[in-house]
């Protein structure tokens, strides 16, 4: 199981990257524009994903981390908002990589950010953040397509086909 995880952060850190290609042709006006996005535009957006990696980056080490709200702002400066992504992710496939294979099957216990203990099994709440992520990003995909740019293709068959898996 744990090389599933560690074969799937590699995905997410590919289709980060790819999608920063396309975000990066965009000026800071069509960045930060409201696109109808939940959390607005492709900036808030991506600082939203930052802010939850954070979130549960922390539970799962067990440190607490609890924002203001899910659209807290981390990084006003889109390029250093970018970097701390890609950090992120890349600090995930170290930690990933720590973990012992007894662990995927294991219980979790958490706080949520109402205060409420929750607890989940181990590899749900690891699937959890990679499907949060997916989910973010098909969302941003469909702000480049509408702000007029040319939207990465990054499923994730595409990058097996890539790596050569």
């Amino acid at each position: 199981m744990k090389d599933f995880f560690l074969r799937n952060n590699a995905y997410h850190i590919w289709a980060t990257n790819l999608l920063y290609d396309s975000i990066d042709t965009f000026s800071d006006e069509d960045y930060k524009k409201d696109a109808g996005l939940f959390f607005k535009s492709i900036h808030g957006t991506l600082n939203h994903l930052l802010l939850v990696e954070k979130v549960w980056y922390s539970r799962l080490i067990g440190e607490v981390y609890v924002p203001s709200s899910l659209a807290e702002e981390l990084e006003l400066n889109r390029q250093t908002l970018k970097s701390r992504m890609i950090q992120s992710l890349e600090l995930w496939n170290s930690w990933l990589t720590s973990l012992d294979s007894s662990i995927w099957d294991s219980l979790f216990r958490y706080k949520t950010m109402r205060g409420f203990e929750a607890e989940l099994n181990f590899s749900d709440v690891i699937q959890h953040n990679f499907n949060h992520r997916t989910h973010h990003r098909g969302q941003i995909t469909a702000a480049i397509t509408q702000l007029g740019g040319k939207s990465p293709e990054i499923d994730y068959v595409y990058y097996l086909q890539t790596k050569g898996k």
